[in-house]
């Protein structure tokens, strides 16, 4: 499997996130049970991933694992520190059963200001 170069919709800073993930194989779903996923969001690509705006690990769980769903989810409080208006780079990884790595997909997100800053 390789990676998949797709930017993400805007999302707003300050904003619980949830971002649904569908594995599929010749358009299967494909079971990932055991497997775990690095989400990844940083300002500058090169950055080391201590430096990250944010990284958010992820295991499969049942029952959405034998579907091939993970959800990718933030909460306001890890987002609301990001800059806002600003496009950063992401990626989503996968480590299976076997410790094999593989990057499933990549790109950019714009975080869009959000206008209450109160909750």
């Amino acid at each position: 499997m390789s990676f998949t170069a797709r930017d993400l919709q805007p999302l707003v800073r300050g904003d619980d996130w949830n971002i649904k993930l569908t594995l599929t194989s010749e358009n299967s779903p494909v079971d990932i049970t055991g497997y775990s996923y690095i989400f990844t969001l940083k300002e500058n690509i090169d950055d080391i991933d201590a430096d990250a705006a944010l990284q958010i690990t992820i295991n499969a769980s049942a029952p959405d694992d034998a579907l091939g769903i993970i959800y990718i989810t933030a909460t306001n409080a890890q987002t609301n520190n990001l800059v806002a208006n600003k496009n950063y780079h992401y990626d989503i990884q996968q480590t299976d059963t076997g410790g094999n790595v593989q990057t499933l997909l990549i790109g950019k997100v714009k975080v869009v200001k959000d206008v209450t800053r109160t909750t």
